[in-house]
């Protein structure tokens, strides 16, 4: 089978090629003059240099394609983007590709979305059905790709599945959640936010391709939805007590009151702007909100209608995304 990925030069679509090369599929990643291709695998996978908003180029490179799966995308707010650029990345790419897939032709398509959309909900267990209301940019532009593909489905009859991963970490990842409260607390810059018995949702790179890789084939998930997250939450407090032990390191017990950290994110947000800073401030609301609001989610439909069962607990991931970090030198 001839699978495209698009973002297979990034964290999870790196391992996703890797996974459908080790499974015996044929590989076609669309590549820009400069993405970085070091960790695709060196046989089985055909790497095109492509402009995905070139609807002309994107037709061509989709001939002799089965399954798509599109994860590209300006992930997070993507501080140093204008609105137009995440708009064209997020939404125009997924119009292209879509307009490209025959549904003659193409057997699969599967967008790899984000619970994003699903804004700022407080508590869980959030499921497929739960309302959608993006805050951000990206979970907004998320949201049209979705409506898209359900267009696409509806109207012209195109196999399409849409999967919203919960945030991801493991090796390779280099500016995610966990990595960066590893590199902070490492350096012993890490600062604890509001009280830390709210949850978080995360899972394990093995365990989101091992759901992707269970969706490829699976005629019976068409036009459907699925969150894909660990097996279940933890909380603030006791994720970052096993990644301080794993380390030797304290952390300070004081700690900074909410509304005082949303202040100083909004403080530098607005001084970030007028500068005309690209880099992306350390305090920001976005992450304010990760670190801080209770928010778990549902994984039985994929569990009852996937068979996914993600089976790395959280001390394992770390220890694994640890490691990795330690032999690239990025602690």
């Amino acid at each position: 089978m001839v699978v495209l990925v698009t973002g297979g030069t990034g964290f999870i679509g790196g391992h996703l090629v890797n996974k459908l090369v080790a499974a015996g599929h044929k590989v076609w990643v669309p590549v820009r003059k400069v993405s970085k291709i070091e960790f695709l695998p060196s046989h089985g996978v055909k790497i095109r240099e492509v402009d995905l908003l070139d609807f002309g180029r994107v037709k061509k490179l989709m001939k002799g394609i089965d399954v798509v799966l599109h994860l590209a995308s300006i992930r997070g707010r993507g501080w140093s983007f204008k609105d137009e650029e995440v708009h064209r990345v997020n939404v125009d790419i997924t119009e292209n590709l879509l307009r490209a897939s025959s549904p003659e032709r193409v057997k699969h398509f599967i967008y790899v979305s984000s619970v994003s959309l699903y804004g700022h909900p407080n508590g869980g267990p959030i499921d497929e059905d739960y309302p959608i209301a993006p805050v951000t940019r990206y979970g907004r532009t998320k949201y049209e790709s979705e409506r898209l593909v359900g267009e696409f489905h509806r109207k012209k009859g195109l196999p399409t599945t849409i999967i919203r991963p919960v945030i991801t970490y493991g090796p390779r990842d280099t500016w995610g959640m966990i990595p960066k409260m590893i590199t902070l607390i490492n350096s012993k810059r890490y600062l604890p936010v509001g009280g830390g018995e709210n949850r978080v949702h995360l899972i394990y790179i093995d365990d989101l391709i091992k759901g992707l890789m269970l969706i490829i084939t699976n005629q019976a998930v068409e036009g459907k939805t699925y969150i894909l997250a660990g097996e279940e939450p933890i909380n603030i407090n006791k994720l970052v007590k096993i990644i301080s032990s794993a380390l030797n390191r304290k952390v300070p017990h004081a700690r900074i009151p909410i509304w005082f950290a949303c202040i100083t994110g909004y403080l530098m947000k607005i001084s970030y702007r007028l500068f005309s800073i690209d880099k992306e401030p350390l305090v920001t609301l976005d992450k304010i909100d990760v670190m801080c609001r209770d928010r778990f989610f549902n994984i039985k439909r994929g569990k009852e209608e996937l068979g996914f069962t993600p089976r790395i607990g959280y001390e394992e991931g770390i220890k694994k995304t640890m490691d990795w970090l330690k032999v690239a030198k990025l602690i």
